[in-house]
C-alpha cells in the first residue's frame, strides 16, 4: 500500500504484487499483520489499522506495530484516530500525543470499535445501493423505460368512487 492509499482507506488492498519476486527483491521486508498502524506524516497525518495483515507497506509510509501481549494502554484503532489530523511533516511524530485506556477496557474497546466498523460498512453499502437504485428511477423514468405511478392519488381516487 502506498501513502495516498490512507487518503481512500477503501482501496487499500487493491493493488497486487507478486509475493515471490517481493520476497526475492526485498528478503528483509515484513508483511503488516493484524492490527498494525499503518500511518504517513505528510502531506498531512493519517493512519489506517490493518484488520487482515499481510499488506506491503510503500516508504514513507510507516508501520506501528503494538505488542499485543503487552500494549501499554495502546489500542491501534485509538493510536489510528489520534495520528489521523494530528501536526503532520518531518519529525512530527515524535511529538504526537497518543491516548492510553486501562489494559481492561482494550478487549471491550476493540469489539466495540470493531462492531462500529462493521454496522459502518454495511450502512456505507446500503447507501451505495440505494444511490444506484435512485440513479436507475431516474433513467428509467427519464427515459420513459419506467411507468411511475402516484400511489397516492391512486388510492384517493380509489376510496372517492
Amino acid at each position: 500500500m502506498t501513502p495516498s492509499e490512507l487518503d481512500d482507506p477503501a482501496s487499500i488492498g487493491r493493488t497486487r504484487i507478486d509475493q515471490l519476486a517481493f520476497a526475492a527483491r526485498n528478503p528483509n521486508a515484513q508483511l503488516t499483520r493484524a492490527g498494525d498502524v499503518v500511518f504517513r506524516t505528510s502531506p498531512s497525518a493519517a493512519a489506517w489499522v490493518d484488520a487482515d495483515g499481510s499488506k506491503v507497506v510503500a516508504y514513507p509510509a510507516q508501520v506501528l506495530r503494538i505488542d499485543m501481549d503487552d500494549p501499554g494502554g495502546l489500542v491501534p484503532e485509538v493510536v489510528a484516530a489520534d495520528i489521523t489530523g494530528a501536526t503532520a511533516g518531518p519529525g512530527a511524530w515524535k511529538r504526537w500525543t497518543l491516548r492510553r485506556v486501562t489494559p481492561q477496557v482494550i478487549a471491550p474497546l476493540r469489539r466495540a470499535l470493531a462492531d462500529i466498523a462493521t454496522t459502518r460498512e454495511h450502512l456505507e453499502a446500503r447507501a451505495s445501493r440505494l444511490s444506484n437504485y435512485a440513479a436507475l428511477i431516474v433513467a428509467g423514468a427519464t427515459s420513459g423505460a419506467v411507468t411511475m405511478i402516484d400511489i397516492n392519488n391512486a388510492v384517493d381516487a380509489a376510496t372517492t368512487r
